[in-house]
């Protein structure tokens, strides 16, 4: 990887260290002064729901953007994208108004078309360095879960947890079917295993190892899906066991919420158990080449997915409960 001198920018009230020169194409969201104006600019320049516009990364960008991921969670933020993401992407450091914290931002910005959409829907990935918990927060169906990526990442903010994680199209931005699954497009990364997204999940477990860590997704389901409020379960469709956090996070959750209902399996006819998300497959323990297929044996418990109705996505209701599960 060759590396050049990074550039620094100064933008409004944010701080911003970028790896090369904006040009005129690029949407940068300069003026987002905090982690929500940022994700939500970001969001609203996605590829949207059949727009055609989702392009599978190739091979070598997806190595390079786990390079730059694996940068990022050492502490990193001052680096060089390498020349397959640089046309399209940037990575620079955030200050965040309401609190003062630092955080590295890796963000897709190519806009060459000049359409005011983004080229190729890669996502977004934020690190904070002084995080006090190690919690990967993400937001697969960004735009199709409404709200969920703005609950997500204010969650990540004020949990000061380590990393957020965006996809970077609607789950139907393609037209192409899937050959992962083939249900679904593959702009849909819940499901898919070549994007950044998974990729950026590849890192995150090699970069824990054994260490404990945990990744929480934040979906939502229309009203009437299931009868709970709230649904979370570890990947599978099996009920848990005393200690897993799932238990735990819906203790707290009623304890904070005592009249919302919240499910688990074994305790709901829910089925969105997550059963073939392909994060949910390789967190437990399903090998990286047969997530695509194979459903778990078991499960590690580092994976919670959770599912949500439309009024209960406000990141202020889950706040308390998710401290209290990861203190």
């Amino acid at each position: 990887m060759r590396f050049e001198r990074s550039i620094l920018f100064l933008f409004g009230a944010g701080v911003l260290m970028a790896s090369r020169p904006a040009v005129s194409a690029d949407l940068t969201c300069s003026s987002s002064a905090t982690l929500e104006a940022l994700v939500t600019c970001i969001r609203d320049q996605m590829p949207g729901r059949d727009s055609g516009i989702f392009v599978t990364p190739s091979s070598t960008q997806l190595s390079a953007w786990r390079g730059v991921v694996r940068a990022m969670m050492g502490g990193s933020c001052n680096i060089v994208l390498p020349s397959s993401l640089s046309s399209s992407a940037r990575i620079r450091l955030l200050r965040d108004v309401d609190n003062g914290r630092r955080y590295c931002v890796l963000m897709e910005v190519g806009d060459r078309n000049s359409d005011g959409v983004v080229d190729l829907g890669l996502g977004t990935f934020i690190v904070d360095a002084a995080a006090e918990r190690e919690l990967a927060h993400s937001a697969p169906h960004a735009t199709a879960d409404l709200e969920t990526e703005i609950q997500a990442v204010s969650i990540f903010k004020a949990t000061r947890s380590r990393s957020f994680l965006m996809a970077g199209a609607h789950r139907d931005a393609s037209f192409t079917d899937s050959a992962c699954q083939s249900s679904t497009m593959i702009s849909d990364v819940a499901h898919n295993v070549t994007n950044a997204f998974h990729a950026t999940y590849l890192e995150l477990a090699a970069f824990y190892g054994s260490k404990p860590w945990w990744a929480v997704q934040w979906h939502g389901m229309a009203r009437d899906t299931c009868a709970e409020d709230v649904f979370a379960s570890h990947g599978m469709d099996v009920a848990p066991v005393s200690g897993d956090k799932i238990l735990e996070l819906r203790r707290n959750l009623l304890a904070d919420k005592p009249t919302w209902r919240v499910g688990v399996p074994g305790s709901s006819d829910c089925s969105l158990n997550a059963t073939t998300n392909v994060q949910g497959r390789l967190l437990n323990l399903v090998s990286s080449s047969q997530v695509c297929g194979r459903s778990a044996a078991s499960y590690s418990g580092r994976f919670v997915h959770i599912e949500q109705d439309p009024a209960f996505r406000l990141a202020d209701y889950w706040i308390n409960a998710v401290k209290a599960t990861w203190p």
